[in-house]
């Protein structure tokens, strides 16, 4: 402490007054913590979750207030500057939730709640603006005043605003002709009112009937509903598990539901996997609640303005239903009642980037910590979910049967092998046809009554482009990407090599680079092809192919979407996106091309994700009136995931998928950790491997804990760099989370190399 000298004698400085202490996280740092004094002007300001500038070294820097502190001495501790947002607080529920995630999924503070507040939020960036135009009060008044002579065309402007108003500047060129000018002169004159508005968003014709009035539920669904209205006023609700076949009404379900929660004056988030994939279900949402309810949509298409003013909506308790994808779940509503987790077993809720957390987890967890209803739905649950359910972690809510006693779908299995056998039989010994290599005799048949019917059929097949690789017929040498371990993809439209990890494309080769022979094979098959084969067995058939090849602009798949639904079309091949979402009613036949190549990928999840997609694609059949098939085209007619499939059986397969995990101390009865060592050259990754997963070994491996040995990733190089991967099981995720966290975390920056920690991998091959 300084002292002041005055005639010989030294006095102590006026003592500081006791201060608060804040602890601020800086926005530049990875969880950089620094404790600053609130001055006193600011004490009744700045609270938890606050954004201020702070003095930092000779500069300054923004951060959020993490934690406050008792009043102590402050004479060492430098002042906060000032609320740098005086709009944007992180709430305390956010704030808290930021935590565990962090915690949990040994991610930096600073990156859970970057997650939770996206740039556009932080940033405050605020939407467009439009000008709302209306006569000014005292027209006539100012139109006596103003004598002179009027163009005619403000004569048609002013004549338009009477019987018009109050409309957009932005509109009023296109809906009068009369130019902009015309008005901004009018405006000069102040024979006009302005005020300003958000910009309107262009709005689109809805994809498909808006379903307004609520639906006569089924005995079951009155049960489930039953169920959930008494969770409802549980302050300490449990999961809810709503299990139901394709087709069961689960939609009904959660209409019912979110309208009962809305009753109790409280708000509605609705996670779903991809906006895009789920029309009908916004536009059903929308039909029912828009007229007495405020919506709104969260996803990665809305421009950064809409969702920092979407936000604020949120946080100012102006947004009763908010519906939209994984990071939904950080917005900050104050009374949260209900979160429903639609297809909660999908992949695309977890997120690959730090913090690699899940969206159907954060959403239990932010339940638990809110007292909301958390609400899982599913006609294929994860066997983590089904798991928690049979534990009793979870309520399960089953619907056994589909809504108006349709049928589930006959589903008959092709082995593809018996077809060559078939062939070499015949008289003619002639070898079968690419075309007949991919449509079997079964499904060309199938396909021919179903459009004799004036019916529709999707056709499914799990790859893109026209075939996934390409080999020289002479010696055959693959040609792979240059950059990754896999090889290229061919696209015959427009003619190219691709590869689907990096994006890198070359143009078709002119010769082998290895033996320079002009000749190729196309191996394997993607939906250019069986479209192209489709087209050549039915020339009269109306196709439309949905991939993100065809479907690449804003609009694209709701323009595809409503074209097959109005029955333009009768065919639609696709990947995966044909699968979730949709409601055809005049679907009667679902074909499978191959699913093979999903069932054998070295993950151990591959026999559950295509369990999961053949009875998801399956069900897209037989929704309506008409009853439904399936056909699955296979070499591994036998596989258990293909046979439960066939008969509907998820109980079947989910006994025997636990039973296997059991054995070998898999998810869900150990927690996985997945952790991924990225870098230049090859023998360092293996080198900095080795050496991390000794220590590693050595600080965390226990009775409960088991660390397996460092091993080349699936996909070894990846865009030029290499990849090694580390899998390790544990009963305590949490506390090897944060073993892991010492060890790893704060080095992750000095060896020169990139690690990546994911806590419930959900893909082994990224």
């Amino acid at each position: 402490m300084a002292f002041i000298m005055e005639q010989g004698f030294f006095f102590p400085p006026p003592s500081s007054p006791d201060l608060h202490v804040a602890r601020v996280l800086l926005d530049n740092k990875r969880d950089f913590l620094l404790d600053y004094c609130i001055p006193e002007e600011l004490e009744k300001e700045i609270v938890l979750g606050s954004y201020v500038r702070v003095p930092l070294k000779k500069g300054f820097s923004r951060g959020i207030v993490v934690d406050i502190l008792e009043k102590q001495k402050s004479e060492r501790l430098k002042p906060i500057l000032r609320l740098e947002n005086q709009q944007l607080t992180v709430p305390p529920n956010i704030l808290k939730l930021c935590r565990w995630i962090a915690n949990y999924y040994c991610a930096p503070l600073l990156s859970a709640l970057q997650a939770a507040l996206p740039q556009s939020v932080r940033s405050a960036v605020k939407p467009k603006q439009d000008l709302l135009l209306s006569l000014a009060p005292d027209l006539d008044l100012l139109l006596f005043q103003n004598k002179h002579k009027r163009a005619k065309k403000e004569k048609e402007a002013l004549a338009y605003l009477q019987k018009f108003h109050p409309v957009r500047l932005s509109e009023l060129p296109q809906k009068t002709g009369i130019p902009r000018r015309t008005w901004n002169k009018l405006l000069e004159k102040g024979l006009l009112r302005a005020v300003l508005t958000e910009k309107k968003k262009a709005s689109s014709p809805p994809i498909f009937p808006c379903y307004t009035p609520p639906q006569n539920l089924t005995e079951e669904q009155r049960k489930a509903l039953d169920f959930i209205g008494q969770q409802l006023e549980d302050p300490k609700p449990k999961p809810i598990l709503l299990f139901g076949v394709t087709g069961s009404g689960k939609t009904e379900v959660y209409l019912h539901a979110m309208a009962r929660c809305l009753t109790q004056k409280k708000q509605v988030l609705f996670l779903v996997p991809e906006i895009a994939l789920t029309p009908q279900l916004l536009e059903r949402i929308h039909a029912r609640f828009a007229s007495s309810y405020t919506l709104g949509c969260w996803h990665s298409r809305i421009s950064r303005g809409e969702k920092a003013h979407l936000w604020n909506q949120v946080l100012a308790n102006q947004i009763d239903i908010l519906i939209g994808t994984r990071s939904a779940i950080f917005a900050p509503f104050r009374s949260l009642g209900l979160i429903i987790v639609d297809e909660e077993h999908e992949s695309s809720f977890k997120q690959e980037e730090s913090p690699r957390y899940h969206g159907r987890d954060v959403a239990v967890m932010r339940g638990r910590l809110e007292g909301s209803l958390v609400l899982l739905g599913s006609a294929t649950p994860s066997l983590e979910s089904y798991y928690n359910a049979l534990n009793a972690k979870y309520n399960l809510v089953e619907l056994k049967k589909r809504v108006e006693e349709r049928k589930l779908p006959l589903v008959s299995i092709i082995d593809l092998r018996k077809q060559k056998q078939r062939a070499s039989k015949t008289e003619t010994q002639k070898p079968l046809s690419n075309t007949e290599e991919l449509i079997s005799r079964e499904l060309k048949e199938a396909i021919e009554k179903r459009l004799d019917k004036k019916e529709q059929v999707i056709l499914y097949i799990n790859h893109r482009g026209y075939s996934s690789s390409l080999q020289c017929s002479s010696c055959g040498y693959v040609l792979p990407c240059p950059n990754c371990s896999i090889s290229l993809s061919y696209h015959k439209i427009p003619g190219v090599l691709n590869c689907h990890l990096c994006n890198y494309s070359s143009s078709f080769p002119s010769f082998c680079p290895v033996c320079k022979a002009g000749k190729f094979k196309f191996l394997g098959s993607g939906t250019e092809k069986v479209e192209e084969s489709i087209r050549k067995l039915f020339p009269a058939a109306r196709i439309l192919r949905m991939d993100s090849d065809t479907i690449r602009k804003k609009g694209d798949l709701e323009q595809a979407l409503r074209a097959f639904s109005q029955h333009d079309y009768d065919i639609l091949v696709g990947t995966q996106m044909v699968a979730k979402g949709l409601d055809f009613p005049h679907v009667s036949l679902v074909g499978i091309v191959s699913i093979d190549s999903l069932l054998h990928l070295p993950d151990f999840r591959a026999s559950e994700k295509s369990f999961q997609q053949l009875l998801q694609v399956s069900g897209r059949s037989g929704r309506g009136s008409i009853e439904g098939e399936v056909y699955i085209q296979t070499r591994t007619p036998y596989h258990p995931a293909i046979q439960f499939a066939r008969h509907h059986d998820y109980l079947g397969f989910a006994e025997q998928e636990l039973e296997f995990r059991k054995s070998l101390s898999y998810p869900p009865f150990y927690r996985a950790i997945m952790i991924r060592f990225v870098g230049n050259p090859e023998e360092k990754v293996k080198y900095l491997a080795q050496v991390l997963t000794r220590e590693i070994k050595e600080k965390i491996e226990d009775d409960t804990t088991l660390v397996g040995t460092p091993s080349p990733a699936p996909i070894v190089k990846v865009k030029s760099q290499y990849h090694y991967q580390l899998f390790i099981r544990s009963l305590k995720v949490l506390e090897a989370s944060q073993k892991l966290r010492e060890i790893l975390l704060d080095r992750k920056e000095t060896l020169g190399i990139t690690l990546r920690i994911d806590i419930d991998p959900q893909d082994l091959l990224k």
